[in-house]
This record gives C-alpha cells, sequence and structure tokens, in this order.
C-alpha cells in the first residue's frame, strides 16, 4: 500500500484479538479530490436554486422578505432568470390572460330556474401586481371577487325577465348581464384596476327539461298572436287602400263625365250659332249619336241614316281624327 505522500507502505496487522484483520487503510489522494469535487458541486446547485429562480411566459415575479417584512415591485417579467437571498420567497404571479367559466344558477322574473353559462376573460396589469397581492396574499382573486361579484351581478339582471322574455330579448339580456358585470368589477377596490382586456361571452341559457315544452309552446303562441295582428294590420291597410282607390277612380270617372258632358254642350252650342238655330232637340240628340258611334265605331267613315215612309236616307260624312303628325 501507499500512504499520503505516496511512499509504499505495508498495512499493519493486529495479532492479538483480531489476528490477520488490517487496522489502517490508506486511500489513494485523488479520491480524496473526486469527493471534495462533488461536495462542491452539490452545495453549488443547491446555492443556484436557492439564489436563481426561473420565470417562465406571462409570469412576473416579486420578492418577498421576511427580515424587512416588504415585497417587492416586479423584479422580472418571464421568459427569465432571476436572483434572491436564500431567505427571501419568490412569488410568482401569472398576469397574461386568465379565464373563469361557470354556469350560475339562477331565478327569472316568473320563478323559473335558469342556468347562464358564461365565460370570462381577462389579463392582469404588470405594474398593479403588486398591489393585487397585497391585497390577496393567497392570489385567490378569482374566487373571491370574479366569482362572487359575477354571480350575484347575474342573479340581480335575470330577476327582471321572464323566461320568455330571456329567449326573445336574448341581446338586449346579454349586453346588460355584461355592462354590469364589467361596471362592477371595475367598481371594485379591492382588484385595484390590475384587471385589463376584460371580455365577457354569455354562451347559453340553460332551462330544466319540464320547461323547455311549455316555454316552446308559450313563445310559439306568442309568434302566433304577433303573426295574427300583423296580418290583422296587413288587412286594415290593404282594405284602406282599396277604398281609396274606389274612391279616386269614381271621382276621376265623375269628373271626366263633367268634363265631356260640358264639351257635349259647347259643341252643340257652336253648332246651332253656326247654323243660326237658337233651340234644337234633334240636333242636339243627332249629335250625341254621332259622338257615341264614334266611340263604338271608330273606324266607320260615313254614316248613312233612313227616313220615315220612304224618304230619301241622309248620309253623313264624320269627321276623321287627325292623327299626331296632323
Amino acid at each position: 500500500m501507499y500512504g499520503i505522500r505516496g511512499e509504499k507502505k505495508e498495512m499493519s496487522y493486529s495479532t492479538s484479538s483480531n489476528e490477520g484483520w488490517p487496522t489502517e487503510v490508506h486511500y489513494p489522494r485523488s479520491l480524496k479530490y473526486i469527493i471534495l469535487i462533488v461536495i462542491i458541486a452539490v452545495i453549488a446547485v443547491i446555492g443556484f436554486f436557492t439564489f436563481v429562480v426561473g420565470v417562465g411566459v406571462g409570469e412576473a415575479m416579486l420578492i418577498e422578505d421576511p427580515l424587512t417584512r416588504t415585497v417587492s415591485d416586479v423584479v422580472a417579467v418571464g421568459p427569465a432568470w432571476a436572483v434572491k437571498m436564500p431567505w427571501q420567497r419568490a412569488i410568482i404571479i401569472y398576469y397574461a390572460t386568465d379565464t373563469f367559466e361557470q354556469t350560475v344558477s339562477c331565478f327569472s322574473k316568473d320563478q323559473l330556474e335558469m342556468g347562464v353559462q358564461l365565460l370570462i376573460r381577462w389579463s392582469l396589469e404588470q405594474r398593479n401586481v403588486r398591489e393585487l397581492f397585497m391585497k390577496y396574499p393567497h392570489l385567490h382573486y378569482k374566487e373571491k371577487a370574479i366569482e362572487s361579484i359575477t354571480e350575484e351581478t347575474i342573479r340581480l339582471i335575470t330577476k327582471e325577465y321572464t323566461a320568455v322574455d330571456t329567449i326573445i330579448y336574448r341581446d338586449i339580456v346579454t349586453l346588460r348581464i355584461q355592462e354590469a358585470v364589467f361596471d362592477a368589477i371595475k367598481r371594485e377596490p379591492s382588484l385595484a384596476n390590475a384587471l385589463t382586456s376584460l371580455e365577457f361571452d354569455l354562451k347559453e341559457i340553460t332551462y330544466p327539461e319540464r320547461y323547455k315544452a311549455a316555454i316552446d309552446a308559450k313563445l310559439v303562441s306568442e309568434q302566433q298572436k304577433m303573426q295574427a295582428e300583423f296580418e290583422k294590420e296587413r288587412t286594415i291597410i290593404n282594405a284602406n287602400a282599396t277604398a281609396q282607390k274606389l274612391i279616386l277612380e269614381a271621382t276621376g270617372e265623375k269628373q271626366s263625365k263633367s268634363i265631356r258632358a260640358e264639351g257635349t254642350k259647347t259643341a252643340i252650342q257652336r253648332i246651332m250659332e253656326s247654323a243660326g238655330i237658337e233651340e234644337s232637340e234633334e240636333l242636339a240628340s243627332l249629335y250625341i249619336y254621332l259622338e257615341a258611334l264614334k266611340q263604338i265605331a271608330p273606324n266607320v267613315d260615313v254614316l248613312v241614316v233612313s227616313s220615315d215612309e220612304g224618304g230619301v236616307p241622309m248620309i253623313y260624312q264624320l269627321p276623321k281624327k287627325e292623327g299626331p303628325g296632323g
């Protein structure tokens, strides 16, 4: 065997009680170096994970110091590495898009139980995460604030509408719930303006199975009633239009006849004046007959009128209407 300095040594053996067994063993110097290196490496690894903290994507890191009883502002935003003292505690807060999805049980104005299935998305403002942590050290603001505010607000809104109204006016109900939830969350002091990019999605309003058939029947009845009212109004409008049309047609016909009668009268008077006749019923009747014949047979050019008692027939040349060209 070799000693610590490398000189060759012999093992010593005891000759008393344990005869033949070695009482002292000397190891090589290289083995001691290996053991020392391993110990240093273990200490370095432990120290690395004690001093250095990894911050992931979408995460922000605060440092809590129990000696000074302070909490730092954001010291690192992931992805990054951050350094702290061994006695300090790293606080990792997820600030990127987070969600809250739940079906909230509520009642309508007519005491029908409903379920409002919703999804809320938001992000945390990095500069305000420290204030949020100071108010929610366990970071359970989602359950303690957002969830409770949302449930209470939805129940206050839905009790103002009947079950049928939530179907007919779904868009209005959704908008009211969204505005009310946003306003309540923004006015919550404990959130301290930490939320940003707030979004609301009302996915569905569910009803118990035993009420669905009744709701559908009532909805159909309401639609039929609205359709009947529409048909009634349309019938009244059509009737009024028809009556107005008939009145206008009758008025127009009356005016037309009056104009034609006045024209006939004027024409007969001119004929009698040109012939030097003061009054002649026969001439007036003949003129009216001629005008009627022009309406009945517009293509007739000559009119032959027979006389009584075998007299000579009278031949009248009917005046032709000139065309647009003269």
